[in-house]
């Protein structure tokens, strides 16, 4: 059971860092060439971890949702571009719904995790305040970008800035949160 809660958690980490791509899921359709897994980011650690200027921040954090918001945009394009047929775009879209299910569900469980008693009895009350204000903010800009890019693969392809706004405000909703995170809650994050 702990090797199953641990592969859990691990795999809970990608959602937390945002490490895990802009546009990728399993399709039932030939369309993977136009799905990308992104990459991870050595800029994205030093986002977090170095003591960088403010303006050294936000333009780390400005280049990094640009990258994130292109390659998300690549991808509905290219898919757009893929000439569907109506099926077939039902069929895309019940797949990228799936996905977000299981996304959702196991975002779930890390914060079961997080507000497990075990890490909350750890915390202070403004501790445990801030950690209930991050999941809540998360799931919000997490259901944002989903919601656009479901909009783009069913109707109208939304503007590379729809998509670079909600990476940026991720990277920053992030940010805040390890700056006045415990230690505890940090450790690990980036093995």
């Amino acid at each position: 059971m702990k090797n199953i809660l641990l592969i859990l958690i691990l795999g809970c980490a990608g959602i937390f860092q945002i490490s895990a791509s802009p546009l990728f899921f399993p399709t039932k359709l030939k369309i993977g060439h136009c799905l990308s897994q992104g990459t991870g980011h050595k800029e994205l650690k030093d986002f977090y971890t170095s003591k960088l200027s403010p303006e050294e921040r936000t333009k780390i954090a400005e280049d990094l949702a640009l990258q994130e918001a292109k390659s998300a945009y690549q991808s509905l394009e290219c898919i757009r571009m893929a000439g569907l047929t109506k099926e077939e775009k039902e069929t895309l879209l019940a797949d990228h719904a799936h996905h977000r299910e299981i996304k959702e569900l196991m975002f779930s469980y890390y914060e079961n995790f997080l507000l497990s008693d075990e890490k909350t009895i750890r915390l202070s009350a403004y501790e445990e305040k801030t950690l209930r204000s991050f999941i809540e903010a998360k799931k919000e800009l997490l259901a944002r970008l989903h919601q656009a890019e479901y909009q783009s693969l069913s109707e109208k392809l939304l503007p590379l800035s729809t998509f670079q706004n909600t990476y940026m405000a991720l990277f920053f909703q992030h940010w805040e949160f390890y700056q006045t995170a415990p230690d505890f809650l940090k450790e690990g994050l980036f093995d």
